[in-house]
């Protein structure tokens, strides 16, 4: 008698999904990878997976939401817990670096560059939903330390994207060196409140 398939919640079973979408698609690319590579790996039949999917670009699409959405920046709370500009700027670079931290996000990443070409139209929503709203994010911020005079007329008031600079370069730094080779994170993160204290 065969052994009867664990009935799981959908929330856990889509987490299941996806955690093998990422190992698929990281191994054999977006064209490389098929919906029964996808199943075979999750534990699942075709049906099983079409009962939560119903296309390849969808699981893309999940994947994408599920690693590379941090949550959005709460401005007004930022910016009302801060009492200066450094510690302003300390509690923007913890929230920005958050992700950092996991490395699923860098996997996926690295995934929606190698495969941008390919589904560009899931690359562009990807920045207007997630990179166009953290900068705007981030102009918000600096209206209001600007009202609150922990920010200046200067640099970073009409160019709110150079505060997000440096992140994006650590995690295009952990995007290209191997899974041996670390990036110095405490490090990168007080240089970014310096260079933020600086542009404020």
């Amino acid at each position: 008698m065969g052994t009867q398939r664990q009935r799981l919640p959908p929330t856990v079973r889509v987490g299941q999904i996806l955690d093998a979408a990422l190992q698929e698609f990281s191994i054999a690319g977006y064209a490389g990878t098929r919906m029964d590579d996808i199943a075979l790996r999750a534990g699942l039949s075709k049906g099983g997976l079409y009962a939560h999917f119903s296309s390849k670009e969808q699981v893309f699409e999940a994947l994408l939401a599920r690693h590379l959405c941090p949550p959005r920046l709460d401005a007004h709370a930022l910016v009302a817990g801060s009492s200066t500009p450094r510690h302003l700027a300390e509690r923007l670079v913890n929230h920005l670096y958050a992700s950092l931290a996991n490395p699923a996000m860098i996997a996926t990443m690295r995934l929606l560059l190698a495969e941008s070409g390919r589904v560009p139209h899931l690359a562009r929503r990807w920045r207007q939903d997630t990179a166009d709203a953290h900068q705007n994010d981030i102009a918000q911020l600096l209206r209001l330390a600007r009202e609150r005079g922990l920010c200046g007329d200067g640099v970073a008031l009409r160019h709110p994207w150079l505060l997000l600079s440096p992140v994006v370069h650590a995690i295009f730094m952990a995007i290209l060196v191997g899974a041996d080779e670390r990036i110095n994170l405490p490090e990168r993160r007080e240089a970014h409140v310096a260079l933020i204290c600086a542009l404020l």
